[in-house]
Order: C-alpha cells, then structure tokens, then sequence
C-alpha cells in the first residue's frame, strides 16, 4: 500500500516546531504534521502517520526495507518531499521500502538508539548509516553544542534531554543522558577543559564500531556513508575504522547548498547523493536477499 500525503493535523513555521520528547531518543517528529520552508516559496515538508518524513511512492508492504539513519541531511531541510534523497531512491527503486529515519539535530548516538528499536520491532531489512562532521559533537555532551539548547523553544517543547556516549575506561560506549536545559554553560568558557580533537573523534568511532556489532549480532546488511568533507581528518579516520564506509559528499557551496539562506544540501546535492547510494543499496538488498552482511 503506497503512502500519499495527508493533510496535516497541524502545519509549523520552524521545523524545530515538529519535535515532540522522546524518552529515549530526546526528541523525534510528530506525527500528521507538516512544516513550511521560509527561505522557499510553496514548500511543505510532510511527516507521515508513523512519525518520520512522508516518502512519496513508499510501499509499507514492500520489501526489503531500507532505513536510512541520519540527521537533517537525512531528513531533508529545505526539501519538498519528493526532493529529498530518499525519495530519489524509492522513486528509481519502486521494489523496495525506502525509509527516511532523518531527524534534525540528531547524532549518531540516538540513530543507534532508533536502529535499535526498529530491530526490536522487525521493522527494517538494512540500514544506512549517514554521517556528517558535526555529528561527533552531538555524540558527546560538548559544550559548542550543549549551549544551542538553551534557545527557549526547546524548553518549550517539553525536550528535557539529550543521549550522549561517554566511553569508559576500556573504551566501551556507555550512554548517558545530560539535561539539555544547563544555562551555566552560556557564560562559561570550557575551551581549557574539552578534550581534543582526537578524543572526540574516538567517542564517535567507537559509537559507529558499537552500530557495526549490533547489526552483525542480528544480520542486518549495514552501510555507512559521509554526506559532507568539512573535516577532512575526521572523514578519514572513520574510513580507516571502517573501511567499508563510502563517500558521497558533496562540495559544502552555492552550488550544493542552499546558501546564502541555509548551509543543506540543496536538490543537485541530493540527486547526486541519491545516484551515488543506489548501487550501494542494491548491494544491501542482494545482501538481504541471500542472507549475508557486508
């Protein structure tokens, strides 16, 4: 049964204005809702009765069903439904279950979280992994992100707090739960007290290693992807840990970005995302398919 878009119970200016708490997960979409794109005319993003942005031409009986994890790249700021790279894909691939588990702001801590219930629930078949540079200060309880928090629209929303990963002293991810609302942080300077650029890049390595062990535990075909290079150093260490991990970002400029109004991948940067990741997705439903991992 092809899903098609519904009106909405409620229609928001702000995609921030989409979020409901989670417990688990912080925050996530609110269901039967849709949001308007200020910096673009007539665009309305649309999120579907299951809680994540609508994907024209879905299927919810198809498979297998490909979920792909990921932040507001993934979820598509900026894009009307049928631009972002997801939809791209369900349209080229009518056959499978495209699932976009996009949502902004978060990291690859809570995308973990969300994989895990989605196994719990049998409702994937394999799953993407997209990453970007930011994400490795989402995944730890640093202060540069920390403070974005204490815009009073969060607190409004009811969002109490966010999943962060602290490793212990053997190296294994534990997941804490910091409260998000902590004003102190707005006047102090912490910059002496961060850890440096390579511990933080270990916190999201380790995070990705734990993501690998939980798909291979059931057999779930995973892939991971970069979506941009703005930190070349730590693209790099995740394909060294990861040598499986693909690159298909794309240049962060006018070109590929909506900039000077917002710095998301615009329409040429999903349509080359969506080129670069239908082999790849192939590959994982083959994988499906004949019951191996890749």
């Amino acid at each position: 049964m092809a899903l098609t878009s519904q009106t909405p119970q409620k229609i928001v200016n702000k995609p921030r204005l989409l979020f409901r708490p989670d417990a688990v997960l912080g925050w996530r979409l609110t269901p039967d809702h849709a949001v308007r794109i200020g910096f673009r005319d007539g665009i309305l993003q649309t999120i579907n009765p299951q809680g994540w942005r609508h994907v024209p031409s879905q299927d919810r009986f198809m498979r297998p069903r490909v979920a792909f994890y990921g932040c507001s790249f993934t979820y598509g700021t900026g894009l009307a439904d049928d631009e972002t790279y997801t939809a791209l894909l369900q349209r080229d691939l009518p056959d499978l279950c495209i699932l976009n588990r996009g949502i902004g702001g978060h990291g690859t801590v809570q995308n973990l979280l969300q994989m895990r219930r989605d196994i719990a629930a049998g409702d994937i078949d394999a799953a993407v992994f997209a990453i970007i540079s930011d994400h490795r200060f989402r995944n730890i309880a640093h202060p540069q992100r920390m403070r974005q928090y204490l815009n009073r629209e969060w607190y409004k929303l009811g969002v109490e707090h966010v999943p962060v990963a602290r490793l212990d002293a053997a190296g294994q991810v534990q997941i804490t739960y910091p409260q998000i609302w902590q004003p102190a942080l707005r006047d102090v300077n912490f910059s002496a007290f961060l850890p440096d650029d390579y511990m933080i890049n270990q916190a999201s390595l380790a995070v990705l290693e734990l993501v690998q062990n939980t798909a291979q535990a059931v057999g779930l075909p995973l892939a991971f992807v970069l979506l941009d290079s703005l930190d070349a150093v730590f693209n790099a260490a995740v394909c060294d840990r990861l040598p499986q991990t693909r690159d298909i970002s794309t240049p962060h400029d006018h070109a590929h970005r909506f900039l000077p109004h917002d710095i998301h991948p615009n329409m040429l940067a999903n349509k080359l995302y969506a080129e670069r990741l239908a082999p790849l997705v192939t590959e994982l439903c083959s994988a499906v398919r004949t019951g191996q991992t890749i």
